[in-house]
């Protein structure tokens, strides 16, 4: 499943008003690397592993100077990855949380077989 997040918060700041909500508990960890346009980027990532639900959240940024890791969805700067057993996702309580969050203006669900750039997400 994939969100788009706009929130003009630096990274760490939105993991840590993220935080802030049960269940989640973003750790940072290493950055997402890869070559674009023949530039190496790196985007900050944040990443959740919900043990009871088997779950694995990660907290994306979707520009790295001037580019972008999804240049189909550049109006969000921050993107939402959830893998693992989903079958049971509850999307409501999901954007519940967000909405409590002051510095995310919107959250929406993007699906990610219809972006032209979906190869750039192939190694998370």
């Amino acid at each position: 499943m994939l969100y788009g997040i706009v929130s003009q918060e630096i990274p760490h700041r939105l993991a840590w008003f993220i935080n802030q909500h049960n269940p989640f508990v973003f750790n940072r960890i290493d950055d997402y690397e890869l070559e674009l346009s023949g530039l190496p980027v790196a985007f900050a990532c944040f990443e959740f592993k919900h043990e009871e639900n088997h779950t694995t959240y990660l907290l994306l940024s979707n520009k790295d100077d001037n580019q972008y890791l999804l240049p189909d969805v550049k109006n969000c700067n921050y993107l939402l990855i959830i893998k693992g057993a989903i079958d049971f996702f509850e999307e409501q309580p999901l954007k519940e949380v967000f909405r409590q969050i002051p510095t995310v203006q919107f959250i929406y669900a993007t699906d990610p077989n219809k972006l032209k750039s979906k190869t750039n997400l192939m190694y998370i």
